[in-house]
């Protein structure tokens, strides 16, 4: 059984186009790509438009699953990733954020020491720390190495 995209795609290739120049740039944009190819007829297949896109077969049957079941919002709603939520509420990260611009902390642990102590944040260790500052990309700066026997 084939799917006729052209009539099973509600919204007209115009309105496909115009949210697809919004979404430029998201990941949701290449969702609304695929609509369009279909729609519009340059592709005839999910298996055709899959590489077209960059994804697998597999992840845009899901997305055109979800736009049959729900529409356009349906195919626009951003799944929440699983696991759990950070520990770290965005007070305590602006927090300690100012606490490094300021000189307090230097180093990991002083920051696990700083969140465990006026924050009630336990972390196990300086590497759970900084999974916290890499999620939100910032890096440490450190000085530069030098030769032991250097003057």
């Amino acid at each position: 059984m084939r799917i006729k995209y052209a009539t099973t795609i509600k919204e007209s290739e115009e309105e496909l186009i115009q949210l697809e120049h919004q979404l430029r740039g998201q990941k949701t944009g290449d969702r609304v790509r695929l609509l369009r190819l279909l729609k519009s007829g340059i592709i005839k297949s999910l298996k055709e438009g899959a590489p077209i896109v960059g994804y697998s077969l597999i992840q845009v049957t899901r997305w055109w699953e979800s736009y049959r079941k729900d529409g356009m919002a349906g195919l626009l709603k951003r799944q929440k990733p699983p696991g759990p939520s950070s520990r770290l509420t965005a007070e305590a990260w602006a927090a300690l954020l100012a606490e490094v611009r300021v000189g307090r902390i230097a180093t990991l642990e002083d920051a696990r020491t700083y969140l465990e102590r006026d924050w009630s944040i336990n972390y196990k260790s300086e590497k759970s720390v900084w999974h916290v500052f890499k999620r939100h990309r910032v890096k440490w700066k450190t000085e530069r190495r030098r030769y032991k026997q250097a003057n």
